[in-house]
């Protein structure tokens, strides 16, 4: 009786061993997983950074050996204007209160074109109406907020989604607008050297 009792207590004891191992070697394959899917994300972004970069060297060079044709120049897309979307929103936030800012920047045809520059963004409690330039904003005494976003910035603040395409940008504000407060915002082109003006109205 008491060998059967040592031989179950060995059994056991094993069963609870092998349980142990077999949750460490799940355990340890998931992280093997996990480090392997983050070093090939950094890898395909590695090879898009320096796919771009190439094709960067490619277009100075191109520019150094001789100028480019009239209908190369016309396709090239530029922004033409600038808009804010609906979604532009203020709210509260652990961080206080936030405008969350969406503007969208188009071509000569309506439609996306990539952004390279510098944003400025300013918030008054008032609704001010449309003009073509936003310093009455800038020197309004109701101000509520204002940031700069320069172009690295600006191509981390692509984004698009159910939303569409555009770029989102977060001003901090030193209060909520009461009852209804006015966006302005600034874009001057790094391309071409154009300045670009929005502007909305917005409802916390």
């Amino acid at each position: 009786m008491k060998h059967a009792l040592n031989t179950a207590a060995i059994l056991l004891a094993l069963t609870a061993i092998g349980c142990s191992s077999g949750a460490r070697i799940a355990k340890t394959n998931d992280k093997l997983r996990l480090e392997r899917e983050t070093l090939r994300e950094q890898i395909e972004q590695l090879e898009s950074e320096n796919a771009e970069l190439k094709a960067k060297v490619s277009e100075l060079s191109m520019q150094n050996d001789a100028s480019p044709s009239s209908d190369i120049i016309a396709a090239l897309p530029r922004v033409a204007n600038i808009e804010l979307t609906r979604f532009c929103q203020i709210e509260n936030t652990d961080e206080g209160p936030m405008a969350i800012v969406f503007v969208t920047t188009k071509d000569g045809r309506g439609r996306f074109a990539q952004a390279v520059g510098t944003f400025s963004i300013v918030l008054a409690n008032s609704s001010i109406p449309t003009d073509s330039d936003d310093s009455d904003i800038r020197t309004s005494p109701d101000t509520l907020g204002h940031a700069e976003f320069g172009p690295l910035a600006v191509r981390d603040a692509y984004t698009t989604g159910l939303s569409g395409t555009s770029y989102m940008f977060k001003v901090p504000l030193v209060r909520m607008p009461e009852p209804i407060a006015t966006i302005g915002v600034r874009f001057d082109d790094a391309m071409t050297g154009e300045t670009h003006f929005a502007r909305a109205e917005v409802s916390p």
